[in-house]
């Protein structure tokens, strides 16, 4: 693969992990309302088909997995319990987490650092570095990596 198809590759999954982001950050205040919402955003955004389909898996997957998610997070975050993390960084990791463990499509470190900087865009350095720290020891734990 060239570096140009790379990073075309890189951005794509990057825009489908926020579009993913928005629609699941929508679907804590309204539940099941995940798939509408991402539908209207890659509408509104006329994102490519591909972008589109990557995000629906993450949140169809976040969907079908929430229990193991949040229990993963409880586990690697046990100081702050799941529902009192912000609804951005709990989105975030859950969206994040699935990638890296259900997600052999996704090369883990690619995973890592979107979550990391969108984390860093939507709720700030804290969130960062929770985020930062959790999927680190999500990625130790499953053998993922880089």
């Amino acid at each position: 693969m060239s570096v140009r198809a790379a990073k075309r590759q890189s951005a794509a999954g990057m825009l489908a992990r926020r579009l993913a982001l928005l629609a699941l950050f929508e679907g804590e205040f309204r539940p099941g309302s995940a798939n509408d919402a991402l539908e209207r955003l890659a509408a509104e955004r006329e994102v490519p088909a591909e972008v589109r389909a990557h995000a629906v898996r993450i949140v169809e997957g976040v969907a079908a997995h929430l229990d193991e998610l949040d229990a993963r997070i409880g586990v690697e975050a046990p100081l702050i319990p799941v529902a009192e993390l912000g609804r951005v960084e709990r989105t975030i990791l859950r969206s994040a987490i699935y990638e890296v463990l259900y997600s052999a499509a996704t090369p883990s470190g690619e995973t890592m650092r979107d979550a990391v900087s969108l984390a860093r865009i939507y709720a700030g350095d804290a969130a960062r570095r929770l985020v930062n720290g959790v999927l680190g020891s999500v990625s130790r734990s499953s053998g993922g990596g880089a």
